[in-house]
């Protein structure tokens, strides 16, 4: 009964965080990557604890290592997502440019090379972001999340 009344509420939590999940969500992505970073430096430093320690037993430090191994693999795992994301919602942005394309007013046409320089200055930022440090990643992702709310807004307002 309690299994039951659990799985209900685990679905339930699912439905509505799915429904109220923002489109275009790299932030949730990003924080992912933060966190992820952040349980490697623990393993890390638990590694090197377990080294350092004369009475570490081989187990242990094969235990260390395969954690800190995994989180390793979790970081490069939770920067896939985030790069897939970022390619997502850089897709998404290329339909609106292309729609403005499509149209035949001036204004229209002016927007979506204006978008076009914008978005091609993003993609050149994100091609950095495999060199970016742990210490610049909340700056990093806040600056290309912000670039993508103004790219998109602007598209946006162009296309009504």
């Amino acid at each position: 009964m309690r299994t039951t009344f659990s799985i209900a509420l685990v679905s339930i939590a699912l439905t509505l965080g799915a429904c109220k999940k923002k489109q275009d969500d790299t932030g949730a992505a990003a924080n992912e990557v933060k966190k992820t970073a952040e349980n490697v430096n623990d393993q890390t430093k638990d590694y090197n604890k377990a080294v350092e320690d004369k009475d570490s037993k081989p187990a242990d430090l094969n235990k260390a290592q395969g954690d800190m191994q995994a989180a390793k693999d979790d970081l490069t795992a939770a920067k896939e997502k985030y790069s897939a994301t970022v390619k997502d919602r850089m897709a998404k942005l290329d339909i609106k440019i292309h729609e403005l394309e499509a149209k035949t007013d001036a204004k229209s046409k002016q927007a979506a090379v204006d978008l076009k320089a914008r978005r091609d200055q993003l993609s050149t930022k994100l091609d950095t972001m495999k060199d970016r440090a742990a210490a610049d990643w909340d700056a990093f992702t806040k600056d290309v999340d912000d670039s993508f709310d103004k790219i998109d807004h602007d598209a946006d307002d162009a296309l009504k």
